[in-house]
């Protein structure tokens, strides 16, 4: 009874009540993300969003609750997008491509019922994250038809790293090798505009973009980490595909289907780890770099 006494009164407290509600969507997100669509960044976009909005936490205690038209309005959106969610999603397949712009309209409605309307304010760099990586597929569709002639260069430095490896392969033409695999099967392999990593390079930019206007560094130190971050990707990138590549030389084209999308989430999810960790500790490793090198002095 304890336990169910602490729940309600952690609860009476509008901002621990406010978080609840902010993560209650993500789990039909989930499901309708992944599970349903097997699109991971579906689901993983509204939860780096939420985390957003934790370290918000502190600035949100310091404003006021919200008055009555205004929480009138907030609690009729945040009431629609649950409905979308939990009964027209079920009975109509399409509603899930509402998903994360669902989420948006959730969480304004969220900031409406519980904060006064200046409040919202706190809520932009999750609202754009999640709204700027819902539009990717149509500008990636629109960035292809530009990246065209880039695809032989990336071509180019695959087969590199095959040859390297000692893989054999000829190219058809600048944008296709043919891949002669371990148990003599001869593939031919394209290599198009989507394969250089556009939609990994729009989600980093989108990601890189809302973690900047977060930190308090100047526009140099962050102009010069979104760089290094960008060129990060693009390595991984050709990891991924030379990764791809291996695979079917070694197993056959069958492993194609189910190593290309999931390697990409690994290594894309991976990098990010890897990139926010350093940058993190950015000023630790300075200060230990300008330690040694007075030392070297």
């Amino acid at each position: 009874m304890s336990k169910w006494n602490l729940t309600a009164s952690l609860l009476k407290n509008r901002l621990n009540l406010f978080y609840v509600l902010a993560f209650a969507p993500i789990l039909p997100i989930q499901y309708f993300g992944y599970v349903a669509r097997r699109d991971l960044f579906a689901a993983l976009i509204p939860m780096y969003g939420f985390l957003l909005l934790l370290i918000k936490k502190d600035k949100l205690s310091s404003f006021a609750e919200s008055r009555q038209i205004p929480r009138l309005i907030g609690s009729i959106l945040m009431l629609t997008s649950f409905f979308i969610y939990y009964a027209v999603a079920l009975f109509y397949p399409q509603a899930q491509l509402y998903g994360a712009t669902n989420y948006t309209v959730y969480l304004i409605g969220l900031f409406l019922a519980f904060y006064q309307i200046s409040a919202l304010k706190e809520s932009f760099t999750t609202l754009f994250l999640i709204v700027a990586t819902a539009s990717t597929w149509y500008i990636g569709e629109w960035m292809e038809l530009y990246l065209e002639p880039f695809v032989p260069f990336f071509a180019q430095i695959i087969g590199s790293i095959l040859l390297i490896l000692g893989i054999p392969f000829t190219f058809d033409n600048p944008n296709i090798f043919i891949l002669r695999t371990l148990n003599g099967e001869i593939q031919p392999l394209s290599v198009v505009p989507r394969c250089i990593g556009i939609y990994s390079f729009l989600t980093f930019a989108i990601i890189i973009v809302v973690t900047m206007m977060e930190d308090p560094s100047n526009l140099r130190t962050k102009l010069l980490w979104s760089v290094a971050g960008i060129i990060g990707t693009f390595v991984i990138n050709i990891i991924r595909v030379s990764f791809i590549f291996v695979g079917i030389y070694f197993y056959g084209f069958e492993i194609w289907s189910g190593i290309h999308s999931v390697i990409g989430y690994i290594l894309f999810i991976l990098w990010l780890a890897i990139f926010f960790l350093i940058f993190s500790k950015r000023q630790a490793t300075l200060n230990k770099f300008q330690a040694f090198r007075r030392k070297l002095q």
